[in-house]
């Protein structure tokens, strides 16, 4: 059996296959960024919430925010091979290499993030050759969950935004300034936090103050994360993975269409592609 791992900084999707990629066993956990959690509560999730579940794992394939460096990989690495029998190998790498592997197989193209985070790279087909430096929602991110969710409460706590939206925001969360303002400053995984109202803004796209917010982060987003590659006009494939790219498509392909980027594929997380490339590659080496 395989286990593959997709490990946003929201929510981690595990799923357990055979060598023929049938789905055996489907278990949702939090997000396991390394840059957020310790090695002892990435492995303490870990066999609490998943080894209990799976059974006659021969390898992991661990794709997460938070991954692409090898300090941080290993970290993950060392944290789930606490609970795994000597003989199962550990693969752990980026969202992103996930994003590339999962839209375009071994097709070489641009893939990108939009979820709770957003990045990008440039695929050859077998490995990642460049890629836009990952800062995080304070420094860049533009497009993603908490980056929206960030800008949409500071007007609505500005009172900037219609009285009757932001009466339903405090009906439906009831939350007060102080409880948001400690939420974000003073407690752990403010991203997460802010990135969680996504359902709300979405709820409200329509309105002209929240359509703006998304189209000014889209175009932001392009600007950062896509325009910067001298390759962007001669690639046959652009893909966009993650909630946030797939829930806000409408948004995301018309800001596209403006700036002349065609996107090829827009999935809402890589999983089904990842499944399918580990196992044609497993069977080619066998």
């Amino acid at each position: 059996m395989w286990l593959f791992a997709d490990s946003g900084s929201t929510k981690t999707d595990w799923r357990l296959v055979n060598q023929e990629g049938e789905l055996q066993v489907s278990v949702e956990t939090e997000g396991l960024n390394p840059y957020f959690l310790t090695d002892h509560e990435i492995s303490n999730t870990f066999q609490e919430k998943v080894c209990e579940k799976v059974y006659d794992v021969e390898g992991v394939f661990f794709y997460g925010a938070g991954c692409g460096k090898p300090a941080k990989a290993n970290q993950v690495k060392r944290a789930l091979k606490r609970t795994l029998p000597s003989s199962c190998s550990v693969e752990v790498a980026g969202d992103i290499l996930a994003a590339a592997r999962g839209s375009l197989q071994g097709q070489p193209g641009i893939s990108c993030i939009l979820g709770t985070g957003a990045n990008s790279c440039i695929y050859n087909g077998k490995m990642i050759i460049d890629s836009a430096p990952s800062l995080g929602y304070m420094l860049s991110d533009w497009g993603s969950g908490t980056v929206m969710c960030k800008d949409f409460l500071g007007l609505l706590f500005q009172q900037k935004l219609p009285q009757y939206m932001i009466e339903d925001f405090l009906d439906t969360y009831e939350l007060t300034t102080v409880q948001v303002l400690d939420k974000i400053y003073n407690q752990p995984l403010a991203n997460r936090f802010l990135a969680s109202f996504s359902p709300f803004l979405l709820k409200y796209a329509e309105e002209a103050a929240v359509t703006k917010i998304i189209t000014q982060n889209f175009k932001a987003f392009f600007n950062y994360y896509v325009l910067r590659y001298p390759q962007l006009h001669t690639v046959k494939s652009i893909s966009v993975v993650g909630s946030i790219g797939y829930y806000y498509q409408k948004y995301l392909l018309q800001v596209a269409d403006e700036l002349g980027i065609s996107i090829h594929k827009i999935l809402k997380n890589p999983m089904d592609g990842l499944v399918e490339f580990h196992c044609s590659t497993i069977h080619v080496n066998h």
